[in-house]
C-alpha cells in the first residue's frame, strides 16, 4: 500500500473496511514518508528525518498528508490557497499621527525553525512578532519592539537553534551620517524582544546586512562580520578590492557548511566561514583564503539555493554539499532581461578534513567546488521582474506584472510566479559509477498570488504590495501592503 501515492492511501481508506483498517497502520505511512516524501527531498512539517521512528501513526499520517498536500498545490495548473488569514500590522504610539509612510508593511520575515507559526512585521520603526497557528483564522501579536528611527533592513538568522533570531539597522537618533544595527533574540515565553547585540558606525561601513548565521552577522561592503556571542569582535571578510569594482555591489551571501558564498553583480567569491562546528576560523584565513570568478554578464539580482533539507546537526554536514548549489542572477543584457542559473559542483579532489583543535592549523589549500565556465540555463522573465525569494527546501518566489483574466475582464496585477530546484540524478557509467547530480528550475503552471493594480502603481513602480515572505516547510507566503494590511496563506 505504501507503493501508491499519499492521497491513494486516503481514497482507498474509503473503499473497504480491510483498507481502512489497514491505512491506519503505523508502517503504511512509515513507508509513505520515506518514499513519497524523504526521497523527493520535501520538508517534514515540525519533524526531521531522526523524529520518525519516534512518531506514531496519526503523528506520520498528518505530516506526510500535510507535506504532499503542499507539493501538488505548488506544482498544480492552478495554485490555489487553502486559507489566508488577514489582519492589521499597523500599531500607533501616543505620540504618532497616522500618515502615509508609517502605515506601509516594510519588512515581513518567518522567524526559522517555527514552522511557520511566527510572522514578523516590520512597520515605521515598530517591530512586531505575531502568532498565527495552523488551521485558524486569527493573528495575535505575541512581542513588540520599538526602534529610535524608521527601521531599514531586517534579517532572520537561517540557523534555527541560533539565539539571536533577527537583526535591523536603523539611523541613529542623534548622529548624522551614522546606523546602529540591534540583534534581537525572542522570548515567546514571556512575549518579548531582547537586544543581544549593538552595533554603531558610519553608513557605508554597516550597511546594508547581508546575513545573520548562527552567532555571526555579515554587514557592508567591504564586508566584515562581528561575532554576538563572547569575545565579541569585528573581523574582515573577502577581498576588499572586490568592492573597489564597478557595479559590482553585493546580491546575497549564503553559508555553505564550512564555507561561505558571496555572489557579487560580476564576481562568485568563495571563503571560509567564520565559524563551523563552534571553532571560529583564523582573522588572517578569512580574507587571504578568498577564490574568485568574475563573469561576463552583470546581475541586478540573485539568490543562492543550498538543498539540504534533512541535515539534522552541522556534524552530519560535509565540507561541501554532495548536491550542486545553484545561484540563480537576474541580468539585463541588450534590452532582455533574463535568469541565469549557474551550478557549483562538488571537487572530487577536495578532501573531507576534521576540525582541528587549534584553530591556527586551519588550512583551505584546495577550492572545495567547480566554478562554473559559464551558465547552465536561461529563462526570460519580465521586465517588472524583482524580490527573488527561496527557501531551504528549494522552492521560491519572485514578483512580477502580468494581465490576468477575472470575471471576462482582463487587468493588470502583481503576481507571485513560483519556481522550484530538484535535483536530478545522475546517470549510470560504466563500472557502476554515477554523473554528477544536475539542478534542474522548474516553474510553476500558473501564478501562485495575484493582487490587481493600476495603471499608475505600473507607470510611477510604486505598488500596492510592499513586502513578502515564504515559509516553505508548511506552505505558507505572507504579504504585506502600503496600507499595513497582512495576508498570510496556507497553500497545504
Amino acid at each position: 500500500m505504501s507503493h501508491v501515492e499519499v492521497r491513494d492511501i486516503i481514497a482507498l481508506r474509503k473503499t473497504s473496511r480491510r483498507f481502512c483498517a489497514m491505512s491506519r497502520m503505523r508502517w503504511v505511512w512509515y513507508d509513505a514518508m520515506k518514499r513519497h516524501v524523504v526521497s523527493k527531498g520535501l520538508p517534514i512539517p515540525a519533524a526531521s528525518v531522526a523524529d520518525l521512528k519516534a512518531l506514531d501513526a496519526e503523528a506520520l499520517e498528518a505530516r506526510a498528508v500535510h507535506a504532499s498536500k503542499f507539493h501538488d498545490n505548488w506544482n498544480a495548473a492552478h495554485p490555489v490557497s487553502r486559507k489566508a488569514v488577514a489582519f492589521s500590522a499597523v500599531t500607533y504610539m501616543d505620540d504618532q499621527v497616522p500618515d502615509d509612510h508609517l502605515t506601509a508593511v516594510s519588512h515581513l520575515v518567518f522567524l526559522p525553525g517555527q514552522n511557520g507559526r511566527y510572522l514578523v512585521t516590520a512597520v515605521g520603526r515598530i517591530l512586531t512578532c505575531w502568532e498565527v497557528p495552523l488551521g485558524e483564522s486569527q493573528a495575535y501579536p505575541v512581542a513588540e519592539w520599538i526602534a529610535a528611527r524608521r527601521i531599514e533592513q531586517v534579517i532572520v538568522n537561517d540557523d534555527p537553534e541560533g539565539e539571536v533570531v533577527l537583526a535591523y539597522v536603523g539611523a541613529h537618533p542623534t548622529a548624522p551620517g551614522v546606523v546602529e544595527c540591534r540583534a534581537l533574540s525572542f522570548d515567546k515565553f514571556h512575549g518579548k524582544f531582547s537586544c543581544r547585540m549593538e552595533l554603531r558606525a558610519h553608513r557605508p561601513a554597516a550597511t546594508p546586512l547581508h546575513l545573520l548565521h548562527d552567532d555571526y552577522i555579515v554587514f557592508g561592503d567591504p564586508m566584515h562580520v562581528c561575532y554576538l556571542s563572547p569575545p565579541t569582535m569585528v573581523r574582515a571578510l573577502g577581498k576588499p578590492s572586490l568592492a573597489e569594482m564597478p557595479d559590482n555591489a553585493i546580491l546575497a551571501v549564503k553559508p555553505v557548511n564550512r564555507y561561505m558564498l558571496i555572489v557579487r553583480q560580476r564576481t562568485f567569491e568563495v571563503v571560509p566561514a567564520p565559524s563551523w562546528r563552534g571553532v571560529r576560523a583564523p582573522p588572517a584565513t578569512l580574507v587571504n583564503a578568498s577564490v574568485t570568478i568574475e563573469m561576463d554578464i552583470p546581475a541586478s539580482s540573485s539568490v543562492v539555493v543550498v538543498r539540504q533539507v534533512f541535515a539534522s546537526s552541522s556534524d552530519d554536514l560535509p565540507d561541501w554539499p554532495a548536491e550542486p548549489v545553484t545561484v540563480l542572477s537576474r541580468c539585463s543584457d541588450d534590452g532582455f532581461e533574463t535568469l541565469h542559473q549557474y551550478d557549483l559542483l562538488p571537487n572530487p579532489k577536495a578532501k573531507q578534513r576534521e576540525v582541528p583543535k587549534d584553530i591556527l592549523e586551519f588550512s583551505y589549500d584546495r577550492l572545495p567546488c567547480v566554478f562554473p565556465s559559464r551558465y547552465t540555463r536561461v529563462m526570460s522573465v519580465a521586465p517588472s521582474s524583482c524580490d527573488l525569494r527561496v527557501g531551504p527546501s528549494g522552492k521560491g518566489f519572485w514578483t512580477e506584472t502580468r494581465n490576468i483574466i477575472a470575471r471576462h475582464a482582463k487587468n493588470p496585477a502583481r503576481c507571485l510566479v513560483g519556481f522550484d530546484v530538484t535535483t536530478v540524478e545522475g546517470e549510470a557509467k560504466e563500472g557502476g559509477k554515477t554523473s554528477t547530480p544536475a539542478a534542474q528550475v522548474e516553474l510553476c503552471k500558473d501564478v501562485l498570488y495575484a493582487r490587481r493594480c493600476n495603471i499608475h502603481e505600473i507607470l510611477w513602480k510604486r505598488y500596492i504590495i510592499s513586502a513578502t515572505a515564504l515559509e516553505d516547510t508548511v506552505g505558507r507566503i505572507a504579504v504585506g501592503d502600503v496600507t499595513g494590511q497582512v495576508e498570510v496563506l496556507d497553500l497545504a
